[in-house]
């Protein structure tokens, strides 16, 4: 790795621009960085200016502290005077790309970061959209750049190159995952195409909106996996039958196996991006009905806990607050609907993640009494929890909804006395139904 950081480093040193210095802007911009080039980070949040100018990471990612360190205000900048950008050879927006109250997508934020740079764009310039988008919206931003004056492929360049990176492990995917990169017509392509090659990372080329339908094709692959991986695990309950056993006969030394495990699905992106795909589309039953499949899970394993226990009055612990496990975004995590389905059964609930600041509490106090421990996220952290420390804390009666079977019980949800009987037995059933 480090013989290839070497090879990077002779290449023409640029200056860079990122707008956003979020999950998906801030290690891009550590990463450009720690290649050689001049980087600069534009946001608008004077307070996460701050954090950065001093070195500190405002989120968790591998590896990210140290070069931060290493470059923040010598060979990384960030600032909310967007005047820097006149400077810039490439400039990167990173910025979210919500969906409205109606599900439809919102371009809002690309409208505000296209007014703040156009008056700092020059010719000559390449610009690269990063966000997860709408099938189109590079198209779009080609015509305010007209509006602008520029001639694009001609005095500027535009391309769509998505993020591809899994969060948290940015700074390893960036330089090791390919990356497809979509021009608004053949020069920018080419532009962008060659931008990448520099900093030694394959590129795949097409054409604006192939690349914005290839990311939304990722995501959307992913979410229809898990939503398919959850209706089976219904479905094996349905029979009294271990979705985890079912899953590893289909998987294990079979070449066209590949079933996911059931989960909590959520995250700002798996959420979302569906709704990029069928706003204008009468027959997306597929992707609409994963949506409301993922999305029911808590609700369904809440009811399904119910049915074994009154949850009014009991105390009620959450374990993971995370959208998946080893990172601290909440974003649009199932966790908090688990939670809510738990307060409108009137349940006390008590909150804990090992990575998300301000639930970083004491795990031995909050699992104290309680009557329903529900893991919502499978963080490597609760791989370690043991059950005979447990069982002296909880109630005696305790029950646990297990979906990321990370007790190896391969029971959903089972009680605590059944759980030490299984593990004392080393057995793999006789704890009843999956539910």
């Amino acid at each position: 790795m480090a013989a290839k950081t070497k090879k990077r480093r002779e290449v023409k040193k640029l200056t860079i621009s990122v707008v956003g210095t979020g999950r998906v802007g801030l290690p891009l911009a550590i990463f450009l960085a720690d290649l050689g080039h001049e980087v600069w980070g534009f946001d608008t949040d004077q307070n996460k200016v701050n954090i950065v100018s001093k070195g500190q990471m405002p989120f968790m990612e591998e590896g990210a502290p140290d070069l931060l360190k290493k470059y923040i205000n010598k060979s990384l900048f960030v600032t909310t005077d967007f005047q820097n950008i006149k400077k810039s050879n490439v400039i990167i927006l990173t910025l979210g790309t919500p969906v409205d109250e109606n599900m439809n997508p919102s371009l809002v934020q690309i409208d505000r970061a296209m007014e703040s740079i156009k008056p700092n764009l020059r010719k000559g310039q390449l610009l690269i959209l990063r966000s997860t988008v709408s099938p189109g919206t590079t198209e779009y931003v080609k015509s305010l750049l007209k509006e602008a004056g520029f001639r694009v492929g001609v005095n500027f360049y535009l391309a769509f190159c998505p993020e591809r990176i899994a969060e948290g492990k940015s700074l390893t995917e960036l330089a090791t995952l390919p990356q497809i990169v979509g021009g608004v017509e053949k020069n920018s392509t080419q532009k962008a195409a060659d931008f990448f090659k520099t900093l030694g990372i394959q590129v795949n080329s097409a054409d604006s909106i192939s690349a914005e339908l290839a990311k939304l094709f990722t995501n959307m692959y992913r979410y229809i996996n898990f939503a398919i991986a959850n209706e089976f695990m219904i479905l094996a309950g349905n029979y009294h039958r271990d979705v985890y056993k079912v899953v590893d006969l289909v998987n294990k030394n079979y070449k066209r196996g590949g079933l996911a495990l059931p989960g909590l699905t959520g995250g700002p992106c798996l959420f979302k991006d569906g709704f990029f795909l069928i706003s204008d589309v009468p027959f997306a039953d597929l992707i609409a009905t994963s949506w409301k499949i993922n999305e029911s899970i808590p609700l369904f394993l809440i009811k399904k806990v119910r049915e074994r226990t009154k949850l009014e009055g009991k105390k009620a612990v959450i374990l993971g607050l995370s959208f998946k496990a080893e990172i601290d975004d909440t974003r649009e995590s199932l966790s908090f609907k688990v939670k809510k389905a738990l307060e409108r059964e009137r349940a006390k609930v008590f909150l804990h993640d090992p990575y998300v600041p301000g639930y970083q509490n004491d795990l031995d106090q909050t699992l104290k009494g309680a009557d329903l421990i529900f893991l919502a996220t499978n963080h490597k952290y609760y791989n370690s929890l043991d059950i005979n420390k447990i069982k002296k804390l909880v109630s005696k009666n305790c029950i646990i909804c297990d979906v990321w079977n990370v007790f190896k019980t391969n029971r959903i949800i089972f009680t605590i006395k059944s759980l030490q009987s299984h593990w004392e037995k080393g057995a793999q059933d006789g704890l009843g139904d999956i539910f």
